[in-house]
């Protein structure tokens, strides 16, 4: 019904200077909309194409400007079947607008190189003209993490395989009566299956563990604990696997009455990995020193092996998840590949750090640090 109620209607500008600021009044307000959406697309964190509505980029924001490697310049006026693999999917890329969905292509970034992206398209109108809105995410990692995953599981099924195998062989062979009488032959054989339950259970542990990461629930209890406990504590726990490897553990004398905060069982659990692994590289006869650097903040702890040594660029991936797994060393001797990357995540729990020093054929030196606790 049109409204003919002089108090409600919006009044009309009378003159040419009425007119001219009710016109300054909407473009402000075009030039604030504008500012808004452009503030909007600079500082979204989530990579974003604004296009026309045949798919010719008219904006991006800066994480899409990294993420294909490129300049604004670089990407203006370019097509979307400039920067993904549309062949033969189109359709399926076409499908996508307005439903909510999530399709992943491959996309090509200015020097050549090609990720996985996932991608979610809307339509919208903007000031009557149609465009497409895009989402990007760089997905590369994701599946790369899924790759290890699954190269981790196929190595766990392989190394839990073996030892279970060889206990039911074992009590296969004791319900038959092959070790009557025979009681030191017995007595090695029961050994070795100990070792194996061993390993089992500190792979299950590690499964566990690696949950209990990926779940956010690793839940430390914090303490002031004496330095010694957690090096003899450690000790204790490979004294006879390094014996029977033939490897010293040689510790240099501690000044006494060293404390720091730290969850006792989980950072035992730390040192124990730096050293097992350390163990398992060094050569027969080969000492492990057990050593560490006092500060005013904090204590650094040190495994020093004269192994074999890791090459700078296997360095950088040792504490990553799962990536350890990978790793020849990790398959010739057994493990879960993942007690350097659950290292890292107590360590820094706690407010530490951890590292590597090495070079190929010289050893290698796995340090953490702890803080600090000076009695008043």
């Amino acid at each position: 019904m049109k409204n003919d109620d002089p108090a409600t209607r919006e009044r009309k500008p009378q003159t040419v200077e009425e007119l001219k600021a009710q016109l300054e009044k909407s473009n402000d307000r075009l030039r604030n909309s504008e500012t808004r959406i452009r503030t909007l697309i600079q500082t979204i964190p989530v990579g974003l194409l604004i296009t026309s509505e045949d798919g010719v980029i008219e904006s991006g924001s800066p994480v899409c400007l990294h993420l294909f490697g490129c300049s604004y310049a670089d990407l203006h006026g370019r097509s979307l079947g400039e920067l993904f693999h549309f062949e033969g999917k189109m359709e399926e890329f076409l499908s996508t607008i307005d439903s909510n969905q999530t399709k992943e292509f491959a996309a090509r970034r200015r020097d050549g190189s090609e990720f996985s992206a996932a991608v979610k398209v809307s339509s919208f109108a903007s000031f009557s003209k149609p465009g497409l809105l895009i989402v990007v995410e760089d997905v590369s990692a994701k599946h790369e993490l899924e790759k290890l995953k699954q190269e981790f599981l196929s190595m766990m099924a392989h190394d839990l395989r073996t030892p279970l195998t060889s206990i039911k062989c074992f009590l296969e062979l004791v319900s038959e009566g092959v070790y009557d009488g025979r009681i030191d032959e017995l007595k090695r054989r029961s050994s070795g299956i100990g070792n194996d339950t061993t390993r089992l259970i500190n792979m299950i542990s590690s499964l566990l563990n690696i949950h209990k990461l990926e779940a956010g629930r690793l839940q430390l209890s914090m303490e002031v604990i004496p330095l010694s406990e957690i090096i003899y504590r450690s000790m204790q726990s490979l004294a006879s696997w390094a014996e029977s490897r033939n490897i010293p553990l040689d510790v240099p004398p501690a000044k006494s009455g060293l404390l720091v905060s730290a969850d006792g069982d989980y950072t035992v659990q730390v040192l124990v990995n730096l050293l097992s692994n350390a163990i398992k590289f060094s050569p027969k006869g080969s000492p492990v020193i057990i050593a560490h650097e006092v500060h005013d903040d904090f204590i650094k702890i040190k495994v020093i092996d004269k192994g074999r040594g890791i090459p700078k660029d296997v360095q950088a991936r040792l504490f990553n998840r799962f990536e350890q797994a990978r790793l020849s060393d990790a398959r010739v001797e057994g493990g879960s590949g993942l007690g350097l990357a659950i290292s890292k995540a107590i360590v820094e729990e706690q407010g530490g750090s951890i590292g590597v020093n090495s070079e190929p054929g010289q050893g290698c030196e796995f340090w953490f640090t702890l803080k600090r606790e000076i009695p008043e």
